[in-house]
């Protein structure tokens, strides 16, 4: 804030203050007003804004006048000089002004939409999380449970039930060496084909699934096959579907069931062993299915 001491300050040049130079009653220039209209008609262009840069365009100019000693031409050109300063400043003070409101208005609008994406994303990200986790969770608590209930198999029990159900699905077919189409010099294409005819003459609307999963040629001449389900493999074993199965294929073929051993203690050492009725009584005995037990051998 100006100090009023200072404007009432008498100059070097004169002795009068400050306040008395400015309200001189006999100054031709009396305010701004009249300052423009005198400045209008020798040094300024009129209708253009009054500037700093423009005042200090004018005082150059004046400094130039003829008559102008040139102590007061150095004090024209100082005042201009500064003045000149003045508007560098205030302009350059504008221009930083406008151009930062504009730039972070344009930053502002730049990154909103991204801000907005990033912070739906880690919201979304935290409900995933959560999500997880608790899925997670669940997952451990079911294993546990599974675990300790008293009905829960270890590995090596769910592999033994995952094979004994793979063999349930398969069929072991043995045609003789010497059969005219099911032999080593075959192609898998020709024997899978032949198998496929032979089952289609078995297919029965009122019948399981008969689709094959794999077929395997052995190195016995022996082919293995193995159905989607159990129920096919049953079916071909009945009489009636088994013999229609095996005339299709042709040649002497058989169809071999898996064989386990079994020893058997206490056997009479008359039993006639070599005696089929032998066997089928020793199943009806015991009440198991015909044909189960395919032949006994004395061991020691």
């Amino acid at each position: 804030m100006s100090n009023p001491t200072q404007l009432g300050k008498t100059t070097r040049s004169s002795g009068l203050s400050l306040d008395e130079i400015i309200n001189d009653p006999e100054a031709e220039i009396k305010d701004a007003a009249t300052a423009r209209t005198f400045l209008d008609q020798l040094y300024t262009i009129q209708g253009e804004p009054t500037t700093p840069e423009h005042i200090s365009h004018a005082l150059f100019y004046i400094s130039q006048t003829k008559g102008v000693n040139n102590t007061l031409r150095s004090a024209i050109r100082a005042t201009a000089y500064l003045v000149r300063e003045l508007a560098t400043s205030e302009l350059t003070e504008s221009i930083i002004t406008a151009v930062s409101s504009k730039i972070e208005k344009s930053v502002v609008a730049a990154i909103s939409p991204q801000v907005a994406n990033i912070l739906s994303a880690a919201e979304n990200l935290e409900k995933t999380n959560e999500n997880t986790r608790t899925a997670s969770d669940n997952t451990i608590k079911r294993i546990e449970s599974i675990t300790n209930s008293p009905g829960h198999m270890d590995t090596s029990q769910l592999e033994s039930h995952a094979h004994a159900a793979i063999k349930e699905r398969q069929l072991l077919i043995d045609p003789d060496s010497n059969h005219p189409l099911l032999n080593n010099a075959a192609t898998r294409e020709a024997t899978i084909d032949l198998i496929k005819q032979a089952l289609e003459t078995i297919d029965q609307v009122d019948g399981p699934d008969m689709q094959l999963k794999s077929i395997a040629c052995l190195r016995n001449n022996g082919i293995l096959l193995e159905f989607s389900n159990q129920e096919a493999v049953a079916w071909i074993k009945e009489p009636a579907n088994k013999t229609a199965f095996l005339e299709r294929l042709g040649g002497e073929v058989a169809i071999k069931d898996r064989h386990f051993n079994i020893v058997i203690p206490f056997l009479p050492i008359t039993t006639e062993t070599d005696k089929p009725e032998t066997l089928r009584e020793m199943e009806n005995e015991n009440n198991i299915p015909q044909g189960s037990i395919a032949r006994i051998k004395w061991i020691k």
